[in-house]
């Protein structure tokens, strides 16, 4: 199994990209090592077991390879400033960024103009334009596909106005925050190797989308090395609880002795888990984003059981602290051209935060190799 590649975008509600590689076919076995409780702890094994604890991207680690990226950016120097925000969709995952980030501006005395495009990508062009004309102090994108804006990302460039993303791609001259998509469908196959016992029929409802289809390749990498069989339904556009239902209910239709469910992200598992129920199936259902609706269902107690929380909110706040650094004069964070990615969560009835609240373990950012 590889340790470290992964790929990033996110979420996505139709043409919309925000929410959130098959495995190897060749035979694959995993080797059993035993430690003696008894055998002193030297430097050497303490380290190992220091760099397999830090290894666990379950509870908000770093994975492998990663190299972390911090920032420190003075949120009082935007005081007097002026910024423009565009946000994807009225979507939890986009609003959980856009939040965290418009209250922090305005809280340190900045103006901010927020506009939300309703799934329509088609108005972002104008929105940049509009923005450049204004000689607005930063620009922020959630969730917005930047192909093709590569003559308005330089303008802003040009006049040293920082444009910072979330989950809308990295194309050259801006700074591209998101999740790590493959590495949240990594640790939902080994949250279900764990609980169904590495064998079982699974069901992955999904949608045709970069980030959804990210997922989709980390969970069957992981899942090809043990003995589940993975089938995956859903329709190319199919991004509704209600779409995710009626696919979930074919198939368990057509196999009853499904062990659990995937849901590609937040509403596709509470469909999934819908239609468990309709089905008096015993499928345990899980998912992937860590939106609100996914919480409720955890703490509901019934057939939905866990999700990967991506970093949203503190994707929102990074990119407050971001951008005032670079009006003061600071250099961008990390490598230039790659992406920053946030750490994941899992989250279950053990961790599952209270009504109202997210996830609350500090994400780290860092950039792979």
């Amino acid at each position: 199994m590889r340790k470290s590649p992964m790929k990033v975008i996110a979420l996505s509600i139709a043409a919309v990209s925000f929410l959130a590689a098959c495995g190897s076919d060749s035979d694959s076995s995993s080797e059993e090592v035993t430690v003696d409780s008894a055998a002193p702890v030297t430097e050497d094994t303490a380290a190992a077991e220091e760099a397999a604890s830090a290894a666990d991207t379950s509870k908000g680690e770093i994975p492998e390879g990663g190299i972390e990226v911090a920032f420190n950016g003075d949120v009082a120097g935007w005081a007097g400033k002026s910024v423009g925000i565009a946000n994807l969709a009225p979507v939890p995952g986009a609003e959980r960024w856009s939040k965290p980030l418009q209250a922090c501006i305005e809280a340190n005395g900045g103006k901010v103009d927020f506009q939300d495009v309703g799934g329509d990508a088609t108005k972002l062009p104008a929105l940049l334009e509009g923005w450049a004309v204004a000689k607005v102090d930063a620009v922020f994108n959630i969730g917005i596909d930047m192909t093709g804006q590569d003559s308005l990302i330089t303008k802003f460039n040009d006049a040293k106005t920082p444009v910072v993303t979330w989950g809308a791609g990295n194309p050259a001259g801006v700074v591209a925050l998101d999740a790590n998509q493959e590495e949240d469908g990594r640790i939902i196959g080994r949250y279900l190797i764990e609980k169904l016992g590495g064998e079982g029929d699974v069901v992955l409802v999904n949608a045709q989308n970069p980030a959804l289809q990210s997922r989709e390749a980390g969970l069957k990498e992981v899942l090809s090395a043990s003995n589940i069989k993975l089938t995956v339904v859903g329709e190319a556009a199919g991004f509704s609880a209600e779409a995710a239902q009626k696919s979930v209910e074919t198939a368990l239709q057509a196999n009853p002795a499904v062990k659990a469910v995937v849901g590609g992200f937040g509403s596709l598992g509470v469909g999934a888990a819908t239609a468990v129920a309709a089905a008096k199936s015993e499928a345990i259902v899980v998912s992937m984003n860590g939106d609100p609706e996914e919480y409720a269902a955890i703490r509901e107690g019934g057939a939905f059981t866990a999700t990967v929380a991506d970093g949203h909110e503190f994707g929102g706040e990074a990119a407050c602290k971001i951008a005032a650094g670079m009006i003061a004069g600071e250099a961008a964070p990390g490598v230039a051209g790659k992406s920053i990615l946030t750490t994941s969560v899992l989250v279950t009835a053990d961790n599952v935060p209270a009504e109202g609240s997210a996830e609350g373990t500090a994400r780290k950012f860092y950039q792979l190799p």
